[in-house]
């Protein structure tokens, strides 16, 4: 059940004092880059009153009634993934089991006989040699025991978190780009990923423990019942109790989790802005002072969090230690009950110790085959977080749908509105124009007016909320979404570059297949051909200072001229420009302006600007208002319409235009 979500980043941040109280158990640890002191009064997170825990236990039951996987189906998809992705860390796990077991009762019978022969009961020969060959068994059994456990560990256990990771990372990029920027799947995501941590971590582990503790108590339950079987009830009914304390712990474990995802993204969000290797918001932190900001929200939330880690650890606590008296009840019972005998007479020192051990050994498989009943339940939930990211639905058309025919192309808005995951209002509102075969069409508006939307729905990233986008006559849906975007070649504000060379960022391949004669025109084009010929290994320069020492980083502009140059090579049939002049400085603004025309020459294009000066060039102008087209025209007759697009380049070009300088005015 989630609770209220505060603000992120706040002002009262330094100045905010939370209400706390104790938590006695918390030992010192500082965190000094962050000034987190954990022996402060942690955040109090509110109690749930009955009427809230009743309604939070409710949603637990439902969402579990909604997990479409039983514990054991899950059980078996760990197992079936485990075998395909590390063979290796399967057999390490046999192999440990079956050590584990053999050296447990080799250790068993060894003292029985080893205090056999300190008494000289029957022949010291016989036990010597017993006690010889047991305690070799014991050595080279451990031996080869902790070798399969090291390699269970630290090979197998990556590869199998390897293994998941990989496929959660392959499935983020296949998802539909807007479910990328929606809370709800990024929650998912790290849900997740927690889950492959935790699967990787403890799921074959799990398991092997289970049978081992299986394997346990038939063994020990066999020996024990030649001397009473009525022990193997006073050990197994207390047991019983304890898997459901246990069961109850775990559950509100899981009920609870919603509670905490907020604070996880955030702080992975500050923590993300702390570590980044680029750290692109260097200069902003250390010019305006955002240092102690940035601390203070990140002690926030860690506070928030850690309040969450402190309750849990409490209902942990609480559970453990009934868990154990209720444990203790056979443990001593059955000890008690052997004890009785050796007083009496009924059993000798080497069965005393047999017996005493086999209990200890039994209550010890007991308590781990009913803890691990109850942490496969919490596996469970893990794989299922997986499970369900996995199995989300992919890009629409995606492998399926019409193939895209031959150009050219024409687009056609037709009453398109579109909506943010968890806005009131649409950002785009009933949209109706079309991008007509080989036109170069101009969208200029004020900041927020719906121009970037417009261009991620007309390249297919977002889908409409009302309304559709037809390619050539046919909605866009029916095509395959794979093949529609190849013919799109876009540049996008946000530019971000791989850490390879400049050459496979532009082409998008390895170099061994890259056209270079190609290359070359396009990076001529588009303005950064002397810039990269300067650098000392031209084309072939790494980028990303972060990853290579011989790297190099490109400014703002040069960035932009890298996205243009990508964007001519991949040379599709629609281009698509977002501010693509927004970093230039006015002399390569001005001569990206003259070789438009030929890099859009037979090709259809849009062009986003805020500079009105820019879209003279351009056919046909769209200004967007409040996610509306507000006025269509060319340049010339939207100047004599004398409305807002007007007024803009007016207001635009009278800083160029003024005959009188500050100075003139003042005289």
């Amino acid at each position: 059940m989630k609770t209220h979500e505060e603000p992120f980043f706040r002002y009262d941040d330094e100045q905010e004092e939370c209400q706390r109280f104790n938590f006695s158990r918390m030992t010192r640890v500082s965190w000094r880059g962050w000034g987190i002191d954990m022996t402060k009064k942690r955040v109090k997170i509110a109690k749930y009153t009955k009427e809230k825990n009743a309604e939070a236990w409710r949603r637990y039951y439902e969402e579990q009634a909604k997990i479409k996987y039983s514990m054991f189906n899950n059980m078996r998809y760990i197992l079936t993934e485990t075998w395909h992705s590390s063979r290796g860390f399967f057999y390490s796990m046999l192999l440990w089991l079956s050590l584990e077991l053999a050296g447990n009762l080799l250790a068993t019978y060894t003292d029985k006989y080893v205090i056999e022969f300190a008494l000289g009961t029957t022949s010291r020969i016989r036990l010597g040699i017993i006690c010889i060959i047991l305690i070799s068994a014991g050595q080279l059994a451990g031996m080869l025991m902790n070798s399969g456990h090291l390699y269970a560990v630290y090979v197998g256990k990556m590869r199998l978190r390897g293994h998941f990771y990989g496929k959660l990372i392959k499935k983020k990029m296949s998802l539909n780009y807007e479910k990328t920027e929606n809370t709800k799947i990024n929650d998912m995501l790290n849900k997740a990923s927690e889950g492959a941590e935790n699967t990787a971590h403890a799921a074959l582990f799990a398991m092997r423990d289970t049978v081992l503790a299986v394997l346990q108590i038939a063994s020990y339950g066999a020996i024990l019942s030649m001397l009473n079987p009525v022990l193997i009830l006073i050990i197994g009914l207390p047991a019983i109790v304890g898997y459901r304390i246990n069961r109850h712990k775990m559950m509100w474990i899981w009920n609870m989790a919603d509670n905490w995802q907020n604070y996880d993204r955030q702080m992975d969000y500050v923590t993300h802005i702390g570590t980044d290797a680029n750290f692109r918001e260097a200069k902003d932190i250390r010019i305006f002072g955002m240092q102690q900001w940035f601390a203070s929200v990140y002690r926030r939330v860690f506070d928030q969090r850690f309040g969450w880690f402190a309750q849990q650890d409490e209902w942990e606590f609480r559970h453990n230690l009934l868990e154990t008296a209720v444990m203790s009840i056979g443990n001593v019972g059955a000890m008690v009950y052997i004890v009785y005998l050796v007083m009496n007479g009924s059993i000798g020192a080497g069965d005393f110790v047999l017996y005493f051990n086999s209990v200890a050994m039994l209550c010890m498989g007991v308590r781990n085959l009913c803890d691990k009943f109850s942490v496969f339940n919490w596996m469970s939930q893990n794989i299922f977080y997986v499970r369900d990211y996995l199995e989300l639905e992919e890009k629409e058309g995606k492998d399926k749908g019409r193939s895209i025919p031959q150009g050219p192309y024409e687009i056609e808005f037709r009453d398109v509105s579109y909506t943010y995951f968890g806005a009131d209002n649409p950002t785009i509102r009933h949209i109706s124009f079309t991008l007509k075969k080989g036109e170069n069409l101009a969208i200029v508006g004020l900041n927020g007016a719906g121009k970037t939307t417009l261009i991620k729905l007309m390249c297919g990233l977002y889908d409409p909320t009302e309304g559709e986008i037809l390619l050539n006559g046919m909605p866009v849906r029916e095509y395959n979404r794979e093949d529609y975007y190849k013919i799109f070649s876009t540049v996008f504000q946000d530019i971000d570059v791989l850490p390879v060379t400049v050459a496979e960022n532009i082409a998008g391949k390895k170099s061994d297949g890259i056209d270079h004669q190609k290359l070359c025109d396009c990076m001529r084009k588009s303005g950064i051909w002397q810039k990269v010929m300067s650098l000392p290994k031209g084309g072939e320069t790494h980028l990303v200072k972060s990853v290579y020492d011989d790297a190099t980083d490109f400014s703002g502009g040069q960035m932009q001229k890298l996205a243009l140059a990508k964007a001519l090579y991949k040379d599709a049939p629609v281009l698509l420009l977002d501010e693509p002049t927004a970093a230039l400085d006015p002399i390569s603004e001005q001569e990206m302006y003259l070789n438009y025309a030929e890099f859009s020459k037979g090709r259809s294009s849009v062009f986003i600007s805020h500079r009105l000066a820019s879209t003279r060039f351009c056919d046909r102008i769209l200004l967007i208002a409040d996610g509306q087209i507000k006025e269509e025209g060319s340049h010339s007759s939207l100047l004599e319409l004398g409305g807002d697009y007007a007024e803009l380049f007016q207001l635009q070009s009278s800083y160029y235009n003024d005959s009188k300088t500050e100075g003139e005015a003042d005289e």
